[in-house]
């Protein structure tokens, strides 16, 4: 079998399964637009007196991680892939769910990754959801992005502590059917006329930018959000004990901050007061909703953290504001979908 003159993305494709199962049509991920992987080895040196040479180089466990980026277009996001739907439900349920992530690299004289047995395989064992985050923007796509972490990494015949061997699956029957060169958005790709403002739930001061619009000039129209975004890290730690070398877990570092923000054209300033003798904020429950059926729920408890107004300048721009929010611990995703059965 001849070696690739490269890799591109026509000739790799990613498959995300619960943990223990085998690869299949199921777990693929549609609208995937990139994929990057690294590996991390924590070594600690020791060193004694009376010897300037390194006693020993100590290696402790290795760190991988993954992450991908892919389209909203109806099909299933990578959160509920990773999280076996959870994360519809319980941002606990969601951080604690392990997955494996298969990379398959077909031949780079082919169309479609299909066809045939993948010349390489990547199997990532046991990765747990390290950060998500969604973008909408009025320039380009509505894009999902997910890194992911975990401790094992194994390439081709490799055989894990857990889980199957990816060199005897058939990537070839898995993915017949799916990369032939029809696939194609279950909805569409999500543009910004995709995103549903009269049905989200927008923070107050967000929505006062229309509001003072409306007042002081009877014109109606959009709130002129330029884009959104919502993110959360989850930190993921490992947990130790004696007598073993791999961490027998790994936890999400409660609490978990969710942010947003909001870049608004600016037509009014940025409308917020700012006063020294007592409190300024309330909380604000936020909800984004697009075409594709992805339901953001932010929860209730959502406040101002910060607020910036730029541009205007000499050089032609417009001036914009971009308000900040964050919560703790509540974030559900939703894609409107049926149950996963990957």
């Amino acid at each position: 079998m001849a070696a690739n003159n490269r890799i591109f993305y026509a000739c790799q494709a990613v498959i995300i399964m619960t943990h223990g199962k085998a690869p299949s049509a199921n777990g693929v991920v549609r609208g995937l637009q990139s994929v990057g992987m690294s590996s991390n080895f924590t070594l600690e040196q020791v060193f004694e007196t009376g010897q300037l040479s390194i006693y020993e180089n100590i290696e402790d466990v290795a760190d991988i991680e993954v992450t991908l980026e892919k389209l909203i277009d109806g099909h299933f996001l990578l959160y509920t892939l990773a999280s076996q739907a959870l994360c519809r439900t319980s941002l606990t349920g969601a951080s604690k769910k392990r997955c494996d992530i298969y990379l398959g690299i077909f031949d780079d004289g082919n169309d479609n990754a299909t066809g045939s047995a993948p010349k390489q395989v990547c199997y990532n064992s046991g990765m747990y959801t390290s950060s998500v985050s969604y973008s909408y923007s009025v320039d380009g796509n509505a894009t999902e992005s997910v890194t992911l972490v975990g401790n094992d990494r194994f390439w081709n015949a490799d055989t894990g502590p857990a889980g199957p061997n990816p060199a005897n699956v058939s990537w070839a029957s898995d993915l017949t059917g799916v990369f032939d060169g029809t696939d194609s958005p279950a909805s569409g790709v999500v543009r910004r006329n995709n995103v549903n403002i009269s049905g989200s739930t927008l923070p107050a001061i967000v929505k006062s930018q229309i509001d003072h619009l409306n007042t002081s000039t009877g014109q109606s129209g959009g709130m002129h959000i330029q884009s959104i975004s919502v993110s959360a890290d989850f930190g993921q730690e490992n947990i130790l004990e004696l007598g073993r070398f791999s961490p027998y877990t790994r936890y999400a570092t409660f609490p978990i901050e969710v942010t947003s923000e909001f870049e608004v054209m600016a037509t009014s300033g940025d409308l917020v007061t700012v006063s020294g003798d007592g409190t300024n904020l309330s909380n604000n429950p936020i909800t984004i909703k697009d075409d594709a059926g992805t339901i953001l729920t932010l929860g209730t408890k959502n406040k101002l953290s910060s607020v910036s107004y730029s541009g205007g300048d000499t050089g032609g721009g417009n001036a914009t504001v971009t308000y900040s929010f964050s919560n703790f611990n509540d974030l559900l995703v939703n894609d409107s979908k049926a149950a996963t059965s990957n």
